[in-house]
């Protein structure tokens, strides 16, 4: 009888070690209030989730979690050219919130650079086609042109722009020697 015993204890052990290595560990993951998340099973999302707690079965299911607070930007003393060949020098503040938890972690490897990524490319962008007398004269149209700009760039990439302003938009004066 206890070589028999033996043979089911060995053979109960190595069913456990099969089942864990080809099914996996069952295990838990905890989202804080301000996080979001995508559950994927074999590899495929399945759907988003919220905070609280879920389980996964480790090797062939996995959450892929988010900090949905507002991302700060703020960029200081930046100079672009003109369409007319001044340049001005600009600073600016924005903040943006996750809207879309597929869309955030799909649209780029780091999804909290998106935010300063894009509304740094539209302000270049704005100003680069503006000229002179726009940005002495124009600056609420050009900051409303960078905010109609961002929001829809932002929205493809699953932000929401929450605010934009300029700390700082001025034209510089050249030196002729």
């Amino acid at each position: 009888m206890g070589a028999l015993g033996a043979f089911f204890f060995w053979l109960c052990i190595c069913g456990i070690y099969a089942f864990r290595v080809f099914v996996g560990l069952p295990s838990s993951h905890s989202l804080l209030p301000y996080q979001g998340g995508v559950f994927y099973k074999r590899g495929r999302p399945v759907r988003e989730v919220g905070p609280g707690k879920h389980w996964v079965i480790a090797g062939s299911q996995k959450i892929l979690f988010v900090d949905k607070r507002p991302v700060q930007v703020g960029v200081d003393r930046h100079a672009v050219s003109l369409a007319d060949g001044g340049t001005a020098i600009y600073g600016f503040t924005a903040s943006a919130q996750i809207e879309d938890v597929k869309k955030a972690l799909y649209a780029s490897g780091i999804y909290s650079q998106i935010p300063a990524f894009v509304t740094l490319c539209v302000v270049r962008s704005v100003l680069n086609h503006s000229s002179i007398d726009a940005v002495k004269t124009g600056q609420a149209a050009l900051t409303e042109q960078i905010i109609l700009v961002s929001r829809e760039r932002l929205a493809s990439a699953g932000y929401e722009l929450l605010s934009f302003r300029f700390t700082q938009l001025t034209i510089a004066v050249p030196v002729h020697l």
